[in-house]
């Protein structure tokens, strides 16, 4: 079994993303036919644009956010059960602050990409990516949960 230091700290960041992830789903989970003006839309409505051109479907109803937000908080959510595996790794050097840049860049590209027209992003790209961003942002974190020797 592996010790995590701040293990309370750990435990109640990985139960806050849990439920921010399930309330992502948005009012299909209730069974309503649309997350826009539904609670678990409003909860979302200051940190996500929640166009339902851009949210994938759950139940026949648009999430609470979109694809790129929704990969964001999948990816966070995945990172975070990472980390203990992660507290094994020893880095001396900066590559988990590189990972997070290289995924905030290919966010910007992405995002300007489209905006001139060199290529249409997708859902499914926006959520990749999301998931990227995500992924490393907990991997920049991680290490301040390795026990101490």
């Amino acid at each position: 079994m592996v010790r995590l230091k701040h293990l309370r700290l750990y435990s109640g960041v990985l139960i806050s993303l849990a439920v921010m992830f399930v309330l992502s789903l948005g009012g299909g989970l209730w069974g309503a036919e649309q997350s826009i003006g539904h609670w678990t839309g409003v909860l979302f409505q200051n940190v996500c644009h929640q166009n339902p051109d851009r949210s994938f479907l759950f139940s026949g109803a648009p999430m609470a956010v979109n694809s790129r937000c929704f990969g964001i908080f999948a990816g966070l959510l995945a990172g975070w059960l990472a980390i203990p595996l992660l507290t094994g790794l020893t880095l001396k050097n900066r590559w988990p602050l590189w990972l997070l840049s290289l995924a905030v860049m290919a966010q910007i590209i992405d995002y300007t990409g489209n905006l001139f027209h060199l290529w249409v992003n997708t859902n499914m790209s926006r959520a990749v990516l999301g998931i990227f961003l995500g992924m490393a942002a907990t991997v920049a974190v991680f290490e301040l949960f390795k026990p101490e020797n």
